[in-house]
Formats: C-alpha cells, sequence, structure tokens
C-alpha cells in the first residue's frame, strides 16, 4: 500500500496534539458508494514490558471473510500513553504493517477510534488519511462523548454525542454484552460504518476481520518473543 501523507514523529504531546488538528482539517465524513470486496483489518498487541508492539494488518475478501494477504511488523514504542493520542503510540508499526501489503483494500476496519475521539481524530481518522482510504473506527473503549442507555439486547444501539455533534454509535453485538463503539474514520459516514460492522459480525463482539488481526498480531508477538527468548529482541529501523 502507499502511504500518501507522511510526517515527522512527534515526541512531546503538545507537537501530537498540533499533528492531530491539523490532520483534523482533512478528514471527510461522507457517504460512501464505492463497492466493497477487499478489507484491511488492523490491530496491535505489546510485548512482556509494553516496551515493544506488534501490528498486524490483514486483508479479507467480502462478505466471505476469506484471507488474502497478510502482513506484520514490531516497533519499539517511544509514545506514552495519552487518551486521544493513541496513533502516536501505536501508529509506526501500524503504519509500516500497511505499507507491506501488496494489494490495496477498498477499506480499512482499526481497533480504535475515527472522529469520536478527542479533536475529531482519533487513530483510524489518522490512519484513513495517512493512506486516503475510507476507513472506520471500531473501539471496544469509550474515551470521548457519551450517549443514552442501550438496552442489553444484541442490535440495540445509541447515537454517540461529542460536544453536541454526532459522531458515531455505541452499538451491542451480542446479548448483555458491552457494546463496540463505531465511528466514521475517514471518506465515510456513521450509516456506512454501522453497516459495514454489522455485515462483518458472525456471532463474536468483534466484527470478523478484526477480530483476526488481533488474533494475528498476538500470534506474531509470541513467535517474535520465542525467536529471541532472553534475549534482546532486534528492532527494525
Amino acid at each position: 500500500m502507499e502511504l500518501r501523507n507522511e510526517h515527522q514523529w512527534p515526541v512531546e504531546k503538545f507537537e501530537a496534539i498540533e499533528l492531530q488538528k491539523e490532520f483534523a482539517q482533512h478528514v471527510q465524513i461522507l457517504p460512501n458508494f464505492d463497492d466493497v470486496t477487499l478489507i484491511a483489518a488492523v490491530d496491535t498487541a505489546y510485548g512482556r514490558n509494553a516496551d515493544i508492539i506488534y501490528a498486524s494488518a490483514v486483508i479479507y475478501t467480502f462478505p466471505e471473510i476469506d484471507e488474502v494477504e497478510k502482513r506484520f511488523h514490531y516497533a519499539e514504542v517511544k509514545f506514552p500513553y495519552t487518551p486521544g493520542l493513541l496513533y502516536f503510540r501505536e501508529g509506526p508499526a501500524i503504519l509500516a504493517a500497511l505499507e507491506k501489503l501488496e494489494t490495496t483494500p477498498d477499506l480499512i476496519i482499526v481497533n480504535g477510534h475515527g472522529i469520536a475521539d478527542y479533536n475529531r481524530c482519533g487513530l483510524a481518522s489518522m490512519v484513513g488519511i495517512a493512506f486516503d482510504i475510507p476507513t472506520i473506527g471500531c473501539a471496544r473503549k469509550l474515551i470521548a462523548g457519551n450517549h443514552r442507555e442501550i438496552t442489553p439486547q444484541k442490535g440495540s444501539s445509541q447515537p454517540l454525542f461529542l460536544k453536541d455533534r454526532e459522531v458515531g454509535l455505541a452499538y451491542r453485538t451480542k446479548d448483555n454484552v458491552k457494546p463496540l463503539f463505531i465511528s466514521p474514520g475517514h471518506r465515510c459516514d456513521i450509516k456506512f460504518a454501522k453497516e459495514m460492522v454489522v455485515q462483518n459480525l458472525r456471532g463474536y463482539r468483534m466484527p470478523e476481520p478484526l477480530r483476526f488481526a488481533h488474533q494475528a498480531a498476538n500470534k506474531y508477538k509470541r513467535h517474535i518473543e520465542k525467536k529471541y527468548q532472553n534475549k534482546t529482541i532486534y528492532i527494525k529501523e
């Protein structure tokens, strides 16, 4: 995949916020009428001491969800965990894994927020802008915004608001299970984001491509840690 918008990686919080605000100006929230036949899902796993991050990027056919291609990358964690700035912690590994893909997907689903994030530009939005590809954020935890109470039945949902603006939705994918927080990241809208996540559910809390990407990232982490065992893990630059 071709990286369309490159930038320097900030090391200070205020630099990261400024870059996030700059990227936010390029977020496009609009209906997506393109046919989706290939979906890329990305997720990460952290090493034993949380000093190394492992990213997986996996492409699947849609609606069959058959694996087409899978790539990985690991990198040193250089940015502290800061709510709303997850991109600057996980982004270097995620972008590198996506760049290794030889196939260009029609859509990327990211384990993180899109515009339902501080400055309305979360991890999914930043990734989407970086490659200029329609991107959806699908997160397990809410970090910004609010919604009304959701009934416990599968399929129930409530709009998610941030500063009186609708930015996504809380959606219950299974009975009596915590909801997912879905939001458009780039080049799509809330309706499209919801439809794509729902159509990729296969009986689990997370949509199937993202669930497989999560498993792949953890498997990759175990492989690298086993390879080096008690030795210092060689970091690819």
